[in-house]
């Protein structure tokens, strides 16, 4: 009978790097028998000269100071156990890290040796750089917020928002548990080759769940790796449970207006941190930020200009400013390439291809300590889920806690808010207790609200799914895929969807760079453009267009699920450009594509504004009734602009004969109708959509299946040609 595995205290922080924390262990000075236990464990369990660090504990309250030993402190107990397997093979994934943890310490103490002996820098290898990288987002992904996330016995007790992805990819590869998905995706990044040329990054997504691996690729080729240290002799970094898994930027919460429940809206991570020791910090910069070296050369600032609006312009309603904009760090230097009149040139024996021999020198960015405070605020800002903080000296900590207590930056927001304050205050009375005379500031502030927020995640889900078949090409050809089923309708295939869905993204990316390009720029001119570039995208294929509405709509989406209050999502998810195409074939091929544009584009424009009702009686001209007839025009001003050009033979048919109706009334009959303050072109338009809505179910008889026409009737009328009831 096999001997069952034993029990283990398993690190999510390595033992490793928490020696660089710590000092050897002296008792307090007492009695003359307690001085002579040299060799025994004193009350604390601890050996003299054992390595412990200086520690908060945060599962006191209140908390306490006091030291750690190493070996019990940043884990718990058979945190990586896998219970499906053989007793003996129960601690693989374990094993794996332990392994990984004796490379990578390999590459740190490179880096902690080269400091101490007061080099400028060092230089890394391609290999040595990429297994930090590695190691940096492990050390993220093994942590103590993914074992509450994943470690589950059954998949209903999985709560994260992407669990229906997870429930899928479950049944996909025979899971039976979360816990499953999590040592699997642990071990494929463990086992992972980063190959120079990368093909790794195609291999990838398709080994491991989707999202987690898409998350890998970003962290490790979206990012840039640089090397800090306090400019002042007395500052530190601290470290936390979590240090290796909180970021620095814009993170948002809404209130469902529907459950009353606040959850997690927009978030983008601008800056991550590795604490190696407390005068050493990784620091990983997204590549969104400004790079001056490479912003010189105009088509990379084009990219990069792009890239930051699509991450941040176009998602949050505010300016997004980094708190560590300022942070005096930059890209590391290479051997292939050189600045030339600071700009990036490479050797005249390079052809941009990577290779293993190239090789990268980081240096040691000093840092004041302002940034330090911001960068041991942005840990402590995310302490109220830990057990732990690590620190140096207690002078340290007493400056680290007034700097971030008196910030302005502490604000109570999020499903969390109660452990936020409670946590705020328990660390007011620490600072208080370490002599701390200044008073605490923060501010409480609610959420905004949304409506549905539940379809508004599915939504997203939906479009992350998409991405997730796109990428890996697993599109199936079946009649259940409604996907595909409408692609085709609108003239695509299996063979063209590809190249459709690239040709749709380069559309939205040239689309926004028409934006970014001419900011500053008169604003009549800056809207000419724009149509100059939607009509010369009309006029390629309806399928085509139609991928290129769902990424108009997905940005929609994004920006609208944080920040607005009044969308109704339940509304959103019918989606009027499906059902044009899903009708199409009762429609002009040349007026496929304007009629899935301005679908999109309407029903978008009146979400913006739900305050609007959009047929009260127009009697005068005050605020609310301009702002009326501003989005009536609105979502008239594109082609088709009248329904007798709508692209369907039977009712442009009608419309031309109710329209000579309507003229033959005279104007007399046209004022009773309440719309008389508009033009007398726009009353003819709205009197012909009126007679058309009445009759339209019974002219189209037989054409279409009725629930459609049904739903294609309210489309036309509510939203692409909009009508009074």
């Amino acid at each position: 009978m096999a001997e069952p595995s034993r029990t283990q205290y398993q690190h999510f922080v390595p033992q490793f790097l928490l020696r660089n924390f710590s000092h050897p262990y002296r008792p307090q000075k007492g009695d003359r028998k307690k001085q002579k236990r040299s060799k025994r464990k004193d009350e604390k369990r601890i050996y003299p000269g054992e390595r412990v660090v200086n520690t908060l504990d945060l599962s006191e309250d209140p908390p306490v100071l006091c030291e750690a030993r190493v070996n019990r402190i940043l884990g718990q107990m058979d945190m990586y156990r896998d219970t499906n397997k053989p007793s003996l093979e129960q601690q693989h994934i374990e094993q794996m890290f332990s392994r990984l943890e004796g490379q990578a310490s390999t590459v740190f103490r490179k880096i902690t040796k080269a400091f101490e002996q007061k080099e400028q820098g060092l230089w890394l290898t391609r290999e040595e750089r990429d297994l930090v990288r590695k190691f940096l987002f492990l050390l993220k992904y093994r942590g103590s917020t993914f074992h509450r996330r994943f470690y589950h016995d059954n998949a209903e007790r999985y709560e994260a928002d992407d669990r229906e992805l997870l429930w899928e990819y479950m049944a996909e590869k025979g899971f039976k548990r979360p816990t499953d998905v999590w040592f699997d995706n642990l071990r494929t990044i463990m086992e992972l080759s980063m190959d120079p040329e990368g093909e790794w990054l195609e291999d990838l997504p398709k080994r491991m769940f989707f999202d987690d691996a898409m998350w890998f690729i970003v962290h490790a080729q979206c990012m840039y790796m640089a090397i800090c240290t306090p400019s002042n002799p007395s500052d530190e970094f601290i470290l936390t449970d979590n240090s290796y898994n909180v970021f620095e930027g814009p993170n948002c919460f809404v209130t469902d207006k529907n459950t009353g429940k606040v959850e997690g809206g927009s978030h983008t991570s601008l800056h991550e941190f590795a604490p190696i020791s407390p005068k050493l910090m990784i620091i990983l910069r997204s590549c969104v930020l400004p790079v001056p070296e490479e912003d010189a050369n105009p088509e990379m600032k084009e990219e990069r200009d792009l890239w930051h609006s699509m991450t941040l312009d176009r998602v949050y309603d505010w300016e997004v400013k980094s708190l560590l904009s300022d942070l005096p760090i930059a890209k590391a230097r290479n051997n292939y390439s050189e600045i030339v009149n600071g700009r990036v040139q490479l050797n005249e024996d390079e052809d941009g291809k990577r290779r293993k021999d190239h090789k990268f020198c980081f240096k040691y960015f000093p840092i004041d300590t302002k940034h330090v405070h911001i960068i041991n605020g942005v840990f402590l800002q995310n302490a109220y889920v830990c057990s732990r903080v690590v620190f140096g000296t207690k002078d340290n900590l007493s400056r680290t806690l007034q700097a971030h207590l008196t910030a302005p930056t502490n604000i109570i927001i999020g499903d969390d808010a109660d452990l936020r304050l409670q946590f705020l205050k328990k660390l007011t009375a620490v600072s208080k207790s370490l002599g701390s005379e200044k008073e605490s500031v923060w501010r409480e502030e609610p959420s905004p609200e949304v409506r549905d927020y539940e379809g508004s995640r599915l939504k997203i889900l939906e479009m992350r799914r998409f991405c997730s078949k796109m990428i890996k090409g697993d599109w199936e050809d079946d009649a259940d895929n409604e996907f595909m089923q409408i692609y085709k309708s609108l003239g695509g295939s299996k063979g063209t969807l590809l190249v459709d869905v690239d040709q749709a993204g380069l559309m939205w990316k040239l689309r926004v760079k028409i934006d970014t390009w001419s900011q500053g720029l008169d604003e009549s001119l800056r809207h000419r453009n724009r149509l100059l570039l939607i009509e010369s995208y009309l006029r390629l294929p309806p399928c085509r267009v139609w991928l290129f509405v769902k990424h108009i709509r997905l940005a929609f989406l994004e920006r609208s699920m944080g920040f607005e209050t009044e969308i109704n999502f339940g509304d959103y998810f019918q989606e009027p450009e499906n059902i044009i195409a899903k009708a199409s074939h009762i429609i002009k091929p040349e007026r496929l594509a304007q009629l899935i544009y301005k679908a999109t584009l309407n029903d978008l424009k009146l979400k913006e504004q739900p305050e609007i009702n959009l047929w009260a009686k127009i009697n005068k001209l005050d605020i609310y009734g301009f702002k009326q007839i501003k989005l009536l025009r609105l979502l008239n001003s594109s082609r088709p602009e009248y329904i007798r050009d709508c692209g369907i033979d039977e009712i442009e048919q009608l419309a031309r004969n109710q329209q000579l109706e309507v003229l033959k009334e005279g104007i007399q009959n046209r004022e009773a109708s309440g719309y008389s303050i508009l033009e007398e072109g726009e009353e003819i338009e709205l009197l012909t959509r009126i007679r058309i809505r009445s009759k339209f179910v019974k002219v189209l008889s037989g054409k279409l299946e009725l629930s459609l026409l049904k739903t294609l009737k309210e489309v036309f009328f509510e939203i692409v040609f909009p009508t009074p009831t």
